[in-house]
């Protein structure tokens, strides 16, 4: 905080008394604390305790004064002080506003703007006016003053109060040029041209030059009045050539349909400034509407060299090349295009209506391609669109299993639940031996409520899944339905291993597993009731040789889902697979990112949790599932584990290092079906599956984490009796 104040702000105490005089002072107003005091007698004694450096006491003092008599400008100011000597800036800063309330004259301008940039800082920017504006009304030639006054009162969206300022300035100063451009490119900025032109001309009156001209010529242009604008570019253009000039000189020839001289002043902005992309982007449209395609392809690929995000550029290129019937370079430019742009933007419109246009026009259009377009869509959060793209693809092929999974991960509105329901049942028919899409029309008749119509067909799937992956089954007797629950759940946590485990699972003969790894009964479904659950798994599992479970990574967020599996299996075993909070959380933010769960960026995301996570309880913690962000929280593991450990017995638990489960998946994978009562069963590979990718992380944010979890990674360690070392 800034302390740079007038005299009238410095503690109003004499300092030319001896110490042993105040120490005597002191005790007397010591012995007098029981009597009522006057406010003055308090200001004294806060004082004395101010030189002394008693800073708290003189606190506790200047604020006696205060309740005192509320109006007294020197006791605020004085807190002031104490509590800049206490580092509490904001109190300090406060206190010095309250006491300028009071007697505004008593302040300088320089040090009432000092208390203006430090309420600025503070965010208090209605107080932070206040003082501006008085400064203004006061002192009008105090020009910092003045533009701060306009800056925080754009940025509070009051423009014409700002532009009253400006326009003040000029009043004053009819002649100073500076002022005048000033009040006409705040007048730009807000687009009110017909008034920006009007005080360039007042400038161009003093002094015509170059920059005055061309922002004259811009403020014309944009009220459509082209020939004027076309003139002020030319006056501009002879004082002082620019490549911006010639490149807004070049746009009012465009509207005044004057190709040649229009092409001819984008040549002399590209001569002017080579990687100015502006011109560049204007001659290739031209050659474009000209049909010149070649020379238009390469403007345009040379505009890509110089700025590989620009857009437009890529929007236009697409075109072109699907014109040509390039498809494969045509998909190209819109994906880069889509991937590009802000989302919901009109550019981004423009970019997936491209890209589906060229897959339509796409004589050999691949299953594969209309995949890609989906998964585009679904990181962008265009969920309805991604559908159609999937239902597209599926269409082509319907064998292709990457549809199904992205459809179950997929949030699908309610509208498209008959064409979804239309399209599974025509692959079921015409496909029976397709598993996952029985599962897929399974769950979108569960969104619809028709639970008898999709606990047949999750039967009907787990059948032909397990029947396919071992003939042998057929001949075995399926009793009509499964009464037993799973015996195992792998419960978590998200972006640790589970895909990886789950599918090194279904490889043992003795496993049988559902159409989908994520059922999540025990949280979003359990309403649906066990008969519903039971139907995911193959009836045939009930016998003794052999098991079945599931995979919900997301359950351990919750300790209701503990207390729900006990009252139904209290017998099914858990597995959990824990990996470096660090390394978790950055994981899980990026699958959200890349699912289009949410579109802010890392550090960001880790901030606003910090700041959350210290204004909540550990109750608060353990119970709540998620927010968002909730990068922090679901690393938490302590906070999760221990409500389910309490409630199922820790001898229902085994728990993974999923590093080490990485390293070594042999020996643990082991240990997995050790704790389930099978067999060995050795793979000849243990793929990473669903393996998240980013790029790197700032090693600033991960300290941050790093720093954030050792303390609850030690707690984790302590009650578990494992040693996870990620604090090495």
């Amino acid at each position: 905080m800034r302390t740079s104040i007038d005299n009238k702000s410095k503690v109003e105490c004499s300092l030319s008394e001896s110490k042993p005089v105040e120490t005597k002072k002191i005790a007397r107003y010591e012995q007098q604390q029981a009597a009522p005091q006057s406010a003055d007698v308090c200001i004294e004694r806060a004082n004395l305790y101010a030189r002394q450096q008693q800073w708290q006491l003189a606190i506790e003092n200047y604020l006696q004064a205060i309740s005192l008599k509320p109006n007294l400008a020197v006791a605020h100011r004085n807190l002031s002080i104490a509590y800049g000597k206490q580092d509490n800036s904001h109190l300090a800063v406060d206190h010095l506003f309250r006491a300028f309330k009071l007697e505004p004259d008593s302040f300088t301008e320089s040090s009432l703007f000092d208390l203006a940039q430090n309420l600025e800082a503070q965010k208090k920017t209605l107080r932070a006016i206040a003082c501006y504006r008085h400064i203004a009304e006061s002192k009008p030639d105090f020009e910092p003053a003045y533009q701060a006054l306009s800056s925080l009162l754009l940025e509070q969206g009051k423009d014409e109060a700002a532009i009253d300022l400006y326009r003040q300035r000029v009043n004053r100063h009819p002649k100073n040029i500076k002022y005048i451009l000033a009040l006409a490119s705040v007048l730009a900025e807000r687009q009110k041209w017909q008034r920006a032109s009007h005080n360039y001309r007042r400038a161009a009156k003093i002094k015509p030059t170059a920059k005055i001209h061309y922002h004259w010529g811009i403020a014309r242009y944009k009220l459509e009045e082209y020939q004027q604008a076309r003139s002020h570019f030319q006056k501009a253009a002879k004082l002082k050539p620019s490549a911006e000039i010639y490149y807004y000189w070049g746009l009012a020839h465009w509207q005044l349909k004057a190709t040649k001289p229009a092409e001819s002043c984008w040549q002399k902005a590209i001569a002017l400034n080579p990687k100015y992309v502006l011109p560049l982007h204007q001659l290739g449209k031209l050659w474009q509407s000209q049909q010149k395609w070649q020379q238009a392809i390469f403007a345009y690929q040379k505009i890509i060299s110089i700025d590989p995000e620009f857009t437009p550029v890529l929007l236009d290129l697409g075109q072109i090349y699907r014109i040509f019937k390039k498809f494969e370079p045509s998909i190209s430019c819109y994906r880069r295009a889509i991937e590009t742009t802000q989302e919901d933007s009109p550019l981004e419109e423009q970019a997936v209506a491209g890209y589906q246009q060229t897959l339509e026009c796409y004589p050999t259009v691949t299953a594969a391609a209309y995949y890609q377009f989906g998964r585009l869509l679904r990181a962008r959060g265009s969920f309805p669109k991604a559908i159609e793209a999937y239902i597209h693809s599926l269409q082509l092929d319907p064998n292709f299993k990457n549809n199904y999974i992205d459809l179950q991960y997929t949030p699908i509105a309610k509208e498209l639940y008959p064409k979804l329901i239309e399209v599974y049942r025509q692959i079921v028919a015409e496909h029976p031996e397709i598993t996952v899409a029985w599962g897929n029309l399974a769950d979108v008749l569960t969104q619809e409520d028709r639970f008898d119509e999709a606990i047949e067909c999750y039967r009907k799937g787990s059948y032909q899944q397990a029947i396919q992956t071992y003939p042998a089954l057929a001949k075995l007797d399926w009793q009509p339905q499964k009464t037993s629950g799973p015996d195992f759940i792998i419960a978590g946590a998200s972006k640790c291993g589970t895909s990886s485990i789950y599918h090194y699972l279904s490889r043992h003969p003795q496993i049988l597993l559902p159409h989908k790894k994520e059922i999540d009964f025990y949280w979003q479904h359990y309403e649906r009731g066990i008969d519903w659950y039971l139907a995911h798994f193959p009836t045939i599992s009930d016998r003794s040789d052999f098991l079945t479970g599931e995979a919900t990574p997301n359950y351990l967020r919750f300790p209701q889902v503990a207390q729900r599996i006990k009252d139904t299996f209290p017998q099914t075993k858990i597995i959990l697979l824990l990996r470096n909070p660090v390394d978790r959380a950055i994981s899980w933010h990026y699958h959200k990112l890349n699912s289009g769960l949410t579109n802010v960026d890392l550090s960001t995301a880790i901030a606003m949790e910090i700041e959350r996570l210290a204004t909540v309880s550990e109750a608060e913690i353990t119970n709540t599932g998620y927010y968002n962000p909730d990068n922090i929280m679901s690393s938490l593991y302590y906070y999760k584990i221990k409500p389910w450990i309490e409630t199922l017995g820790r001898e229902q638990f085994l728990i993974l290092k999923s590093e080490d489960f990485y390293l070594n998946p042999i020996d643990n994978m082991e240990r997995v079906f050790e704790f389930l009562g099978l067999p060995g069963c050795t793979l000849k590979h243990y793929p990473k599956v669903n393996a998240g990718s980013y790029s790197d992380v700032d090693p600033q944010i991960k300290q941050t984490l790093s720093d954030y979890f050792a303390p609850y990674n030690r707690q984790l360690e302590e009650y578990l009796g494992i040693e996870f070392g990620w604090d090495n």
